[in-house]
């Protein structure tokens, strides 16, 4: 129930710009501060300068970052840095990387598809038709986002989503393909290696689309810019262009699909008292002391292989924290509106049973969090020194840090196909899909 095309994309050209590790990119949204300078830095073509390009205090209405962002672009296909395809085209994404000591390779494709608006209910088939939303998003980047596609009238950053196919009917023809050279092949600054084919047979091409006509698509990470191709479209129903997005698509069973956690870190509330934490929430949960870390998170991983319920909790008051949920019916108190799907997820007893209704940290609360610091919860994506640095922040000046499962991707789908939404970030797909290998451009 998607329509799926192929295009023409605009890729760097290898022997015009050199090291192509040097050109891509993460995505926007997980570049901060000096991480935004040494990115751009790498070269003068860095697909950063279009997506992060930074304010200036002299920027105007008429000269501004979107403005300079949309003259980079022009400028580089104008100088063959950025050269279209001729055929359209699906083209095959694979990233190898590492995770606990396993080594992984994830694999999809990027295409477009046919933008609709997020699907909300089933007809009398028990059919929808649209892309599924998984979790809630924070409003802020959305204009960020649209102000950036206005001007340069570009798609560069991929919507990551994910769909099941279960036989594995399209990755078949993925992996055919990638028995040829890759047009792209580099290793970022993680280690983590990303490659590139080109898919141009019109057989090939044909038999994706006609394969992908029975799926549905999560949005795994994206939102943002999936609601902003939904405004765009809007503001320019002239262009057939705008009618379509550019995705990479995973089938929900390749083996490399890794969904970590995202932990959150609690501050700035008032009259924080760990003891007085503890004791409210021993009415729904039952609570361990553990001397350090390890225990704690063996305590976590033993809830998780049983299907319990449960969080880790450090509030530097001497002691390392597990919690298991004992009230099950708790759940159906706090959220009577969610199905029991919703109601199941640890984010979402996270949310409801402890931070609104121990902390206080409600809904319009969560809102004053975001990925980068402030008001009352941050969140810590569980990778490399997360773990260490959450924990100091607390010894400085945070108050508590939450340490979170990971979200299974089934639940993904049961909540998602019943058009629910989970709190924010409550997966992170690892690793990230990059920006900079394909670009699709509009107009």
């Amino acid at each position: 129930m998607v329509q799926v095309v192929p295009f023409k994309a605009y890729r760097y050209d290898e022997k015009k710009v050199g090291d192509l590790s040097k050109a891509v990119a993460p995505p926007y949204d997980v570049m901060k501060g000096e991480k935004v300078d040494q990115i751009q830095a790498l070269s003068p073509v860095n697909i950063a300068r279009v997506t992060k390009n930074k304010p200036r205090v002299d920027d105007t209405p008429t000269s501004n970052q979107y403005t300079r962002a949309e003259e980079l672009l022009n400028r580089w296909i104008a100088d063959g840095d950025l050269k279209q395809d001729l055929d359209d085209s699906f083209y095959v994404y694979g990233q190898n990387f590492s995770i606990e000591g396993r080594e992984l390779f994830r694999f999809g494709f990027i295409g477009l598809i046919e933008l609709e608006e997020f699907a909300k209910e089933k007809d009398s088939a028990g059919k929808f038709s649209g892309v599924l939303q998984h979790e809630e998003t924070l409003p802020k980047d959305i204009e960020d986002r649209l102000n950036l596609s206005r001007n340069t009238m570009a798609q560069f950053g991929q919507i990551f989503v994910i769909y099941p196919d279960h036989d594995g009917g399209v990755d078949r023809i993925l992996e055919k393909n990638m028995t040829a050279d890759p047009v792209m092949d580099l290793v970022d600054d993680r280690s983590i290696r990303h490659r590139l084919w080109r898919i141009s047979n019109k057989e090939d091409v044909s038999a994706i689309t006609d394969l992908m006509e029975d799926k549905y698509a999560i949005i795994a990470d994206g939102h943002h810019r999936y609601k902003t191709a939904l405004a765009l479209r809007k503001e320019h129903p002239e262009l057939e262009s705008t009618r379509y997005r550019m995705l990479t698509f995973v089938n929900m069973s390749n083996p490399g699909l890794v969904i970590l956690p995202t932990h959150r870190l609690v501050q700035n509330l008032e009259d924080f008292d760990p003891e007085r934490i503890l004791e409210g929430m021993r009415e729904n949960f039952s609570v361990k002391d553990h001397d350090d870390q390890g225990s704690m998170f063996a305590e976590m991983q033993r809830l998780f292989n049983d299907g319990k319920h449960g969080f880790g909790l450090f509030m530097d008051d001497g002691k390392f924290h597990s919690m298991e949920l004992t009230d099950n019916e708790i759940m159906d108190e706090l959220r009577p509106d969610a199905s029991s799907e919703l109601r199941n997820l640890d984010v979402a007893i996270l949310h409801s049973a402890i931070l609104d209704k121990v902390l206080g940290i409600d809904k319009e609360k969560l809102l004053h969090g975001t990925m980068t610091g402030g008001g009352y919860v941050v969140y810590i994506k569980g990778i490399g020194d997360a773990v260490e640095d959450s924990i100091k922040a607390v010894k400085d000046d945070a108050q508590a840090v939450f340490f979170m499962n990971p979200t299974r991707s089934e639940e993904v789908e049961a909540v998602s196909t019943n058009f629910e939404c989970m709190p924010q970030k409550s997966t992170f797909f690892h690793p990230k899909v990059w920006t900079g290998f394909t670009i699709n451009k509009l107009r």
